[in-house]
């Protein structure tokens, strides 16, 4: 556990409460009931929350499995103790096999090399290579086409110590309003399944479904829901979403560096997109694009300072974005700023962000860089 310091040395931190992260492995949990397990997504330094922190977190709440992008990810969850399920979404490296089975980690399956690569290290290891076979029912990223599901998995088990686990796909289009896409990929996913039967393969868990299709699609929930965003209490970007209660597992500060007062007419940041219409308060944030912070929402982001928003004014630089501070009547530096959660009243969710700089609410906390120092605390109630 890091430190729990109330004001940290690093310009900026993230908060991150894993007891919220715990209560949403619960929700969603009692969302889908006893016969689907969820898979909490914590790739990418778990979303930028903190990749070891929110595993543990989600084991804690009840997680079936883990799934991480790489292998030295899956790697550092085994090196830190962690013993639940891991699952590699990457189509694999044979030359990470051996280490792959010796890790007890379960890999994504569609390439023939990795799979013979996974038998010869399961042989010599004298240990089970664990896969889950990956369909592309749609995406068009990584998988086998469902004519090839069936042989392929055939040709899976021919192989000495592999072990077939399970099977999935990935949803192009569950954010999307018209359900037609999401819906004909279920089809299709589940005529491989049907084919991997009548085969006399058993597909083990048949996972589909992502966070937003976990709250928009119940029939896509299958065996086991792979759960991102809802995992740090972010919702989907989506239409008609059934409720859940979550918690934010997230909050990011700063400080104003700096303050200052500008005249009217003075222009503010690179290419001085801004003109001051007014005199008033401006204060510097030590961090930019650099710490994650989007550039893109430049002139139309919103940051709290004493419980009240303040627009980002100018070009967000690469170690510094400016406040328009002018409806504080004051300000000091040092004074805490906001830039996604609660302060006072008010509150910014990292879909705000999203949406101020016209990205998806993925980006905003997996972007957050490694000068932002996270802070770990459990402070929600369990």
């Amino acid at each position: 556990m890091r430190s729990r310091t109330r004001y940290p040395i690093a310009p900026s931190w993230a908060e991150v409460d894993l007891a919220a992260v715990r209560h949403n492995l619960r929700a969603v949990r009692e969302l889908l009931g006893p016969n689907c397990g969820v898979w909490a997504v914590v790739k990418t330094n778990a979303y930028g929350h903190g990749l070891v922190e929110t595993a543990r977190a989600a084991v804690e709440g009840g997680a079936a499995g883990l799934a991480v992008a790489t292998f030295s990810e899956g790697a550092q969850l085994r090196r830190t103790g962690i013993t639940h399920p891991v699952l590699l979404l990457c189509a694999g490296d044979p030359r990470r096999a051996r280490e792959t089975v010796r890790f007890d980690l379960i890999q994504t399956m569609c390439r023939t090399d990795v799979a013979r690569a996974l038998s010869r290290a399961s042989q010599a290891l004298g240990k089970p290579a664990r896969a889950h076979l990956k369909v592309d029912t749609g995406m068009g990223r990584l998988g086998l086409s469902p004519e090839e599901a069936a042989p392929f998995a055939r040709a899976l088990l021919d192989l000495p110590g592999l072990r077939l686990e399970g099977v999935f796909s990935h949803l192009a289009s569950a954010e999307a309003e018209d359900p037609s896409y999401t819906r004909l990929q279920l089809d299709r996913f589940r005529a491989v399944v049907d084919s991997l039967r009548a085969a006399g393969i058993d597909p083990g868990i048949c996972h589909l479904a992502n966070s937003a299709a976990a709250l928009r699609f119940p029939e896509t929930r299958l065996g086991g829901v792979r759960a991102g965003l809802l995992t740090y209490g972010i919702l989907p970007d989506a239409p008609a979403l059934a409720h859940i209660d979550l918690r934010p597992a997230l909050t990011w500060r700063t400080r104003l560096a700096f303050v200052g007062r500008l005249r009217p007419g003075s222009r503010v940041s690179y290419g001085g997109t801004y003109l001051v219409g007014h005199e008033g308060l401006t204060g510097v944030l030590p961090l930019g694009y650099a710490d994650g912070y989007p550039r893109h929402a430049s002139n139309r982001a919103y940051a709290l300072v004493t419980g009240m928003r303040c627009p980002v004014v100018g070009k967000v630089c690469m170690d510094h974005t400016i406040l328009d501070l002018a409806s504080l009547g004051e300000a000091r530096v040092g004074e805490e700023v906001v830039l996604v959660g609660r302060q006072g009243d008010e509150r910014i969710t990292a879909n705000d962000v999203a949406r101020w700089s016209g990205g998806v609410v993925h980006e905003v906390t997996t972007l957050i860089g490694n000068r932002v120092a996270r802070l770990y605390r459990n402070r929600a109630a369990d």
